[in-house]
């Protein structure tokens, strides 16, 4: 089964450095580990550090066709990326918005995701051609979470972030404190802070994402309750679309 075979969507934004990669793979890796069946799409496509962070060998470029077969590291997780298809991760993407519009479009429609509770999108930082082109793709299914450390620029791109995803119609869920620097907020509910654990890093720079959870740590404690509010907002009825009725008087003769 290819298409949109997902029932949401989760798109997780924010300025560079505010660990929304990690994040993005942490809760896609907690919530399969609790049975869901989750996918990940890695829409950095100039800069794919999934595969990286996963340990997930490239495919080579013969894997971008008609009908993709995305990674699958552990049961219940699937995992497609612009990494996967390169044959050296430091291989240089320099594609123009079309053809990036093209390839995104194709990750989502063309996938074989199979019948997937929900699709975790690590977005590239800040806006871009990728956020655009996965909110007009994703604009029925998608929710957004947005992440910031607490610093004033990581909180402005947040509230720029946040005015284009309701201009787009997509609800934001919130937004999660990740290394917190700063005592800055966003005007949204703060679904959690993430805590700076040296072992989380560790296992990045390993290419050990799937075992970097520490049972216990409160790095742990933090993402759990993260993950439960997180589920519990996007479970939530979509809302109701806006119905706009206009009535033409026609005067004269």
């Amino acid at each position: 089964m290819n298409g949109m075979g997902f029932k949401r969507a989760l798109l997780i934004a924010g300025k560079g450095g505010t660990g929304k990669t990690t994040l993005a793979i942490s809760l896609a890796v907690h919530w399969v580990k609790k049975g869901l069946r989750v996918g990940i799409l890695d829409a950095n496509l100039s800069s794919p550090d999934v595969p990286v962070l996963l340990g997930l060998a490239s495919q080579g470029i013969e894997g971008l066709v008609e009908g993709i077969e995305p990674s699958s590291p552990v049961e219940g997780l699937k995992v497609v990326s612009m990494g996967l298809f390169l044959h050296r991760p430091s291989t240089p993407v320099s594609w123009r918005g079309p053809v990036r519009h093209g390839v995104l479009k194709q990750f989502v429609e063309k996938t074989h995701w199979g019948d997937l509770e929900l699709l975790v999108v690590d977005l590239p930082p800040g806006i871009g051609e990728e956020l655009l082109t996965l909110m007009h793709l994703l604009r029925d299914k998608g929710r957004a979470l947005l992440v910031a450390t607490g610093s004033r620029l990581s909180l402005l791109e947040a509230e720029r972030l946040r005015g284009l995803f309701q201009q787009g119609r997509i609800p934001v869920l919130g937004w999660v404190k990740n290394m917190p620097r700063g005592e800055g907020k966003i005007d949204l509910p703060l679904l959690g802070t993430l805590p700076f654990d040296r072992r989380v890093q560790e296992g990045a720079q390993r290419g050990e994402a799937l075992l970097w959870h520490h049972p216990g740590s409160p790095y742990a404690h933090a993402l759990e309750e993260i993950a439960k509010r997180c589920l519990e907002a996007l479970r939530q009825p979509s809302p109701s679309p806006i119905t706009v009725t206009a009535r033409l008087v026609w005067r004269g003769g």
